[in-house]
């Protein structure tokens, strides 16, 4: 099976001159997190709601006026309609990333593809559940939290009292 079997291709695109308002307004109304962003018919990027989030809400931005560009990524991993289901699972799990646009040979845009729709599709469950792992892998270790540190405490703690 392919990409181009298991794609979205009805995908809405934002231009990068448009605002992070104009861009969360469109994600509403589409029901999606992700919004490639395409000049001249090309992609040059993607904005997600953790972008808006993150780059733009934390820091107090200007919805209105600071435009898609400012906060997108740019330079977007991305898939190809001729791809094998398993060469889009290995790049979302090495840039654990759930959603790649697909691009043609032009690097226009042809579709979506998401972690969900390849794991429904997919055969094998071990490669999908491990793809799974990788995308959802925190960047922040696990000892570097203070939460992570006292959920290790306890985790020490009970395997101490079940060892005896």
């Amino acid at each position: 099976m392919k990409i181009r079997d298991v794609m979205v291709r009805d995908v809405i695109a934002i231009d990068p001159s448009a605002s992070l308002a104009e861009a969360a307004q469109l994600m509403r109304q589409a029901n999606v997190g992700i919004l490639p962003v395409v000049e001249d018919g090309q992609v040059c990027g993607v904005i997600t709601d953790r972008d808006l989030v993150v780059r733009a809400l934390a820091v107090g931005a200007d919805l209105t006026s600071t435009p898609v560009g400012e906060c997108a990524t740019g330079d977007p991993v991305v898939a190809h309609p001729d791809w094998n289901l398993d060469q889009a699972m290995d790049a979302m799990a090495r840039a654990q990333i759930g959603r790649l646009p697909v691009i043609d040979d032009d690097n226009a845009l042809a579709g979506i593809v998401t972690l969900g729709s390849l794991a429904l599709r997919s055969k094998k469950d071990k490669e999908t559940l491990a793809a799974a792992k990788e995308v959802s892998r925190r960047s922040v270790k696990e000892g570097d939290s203070p939460r992570a540190s006292s959920t290790q405490s306890k985790r020490a703690a009970r395997d101490k009292r079940h060892a005896t």
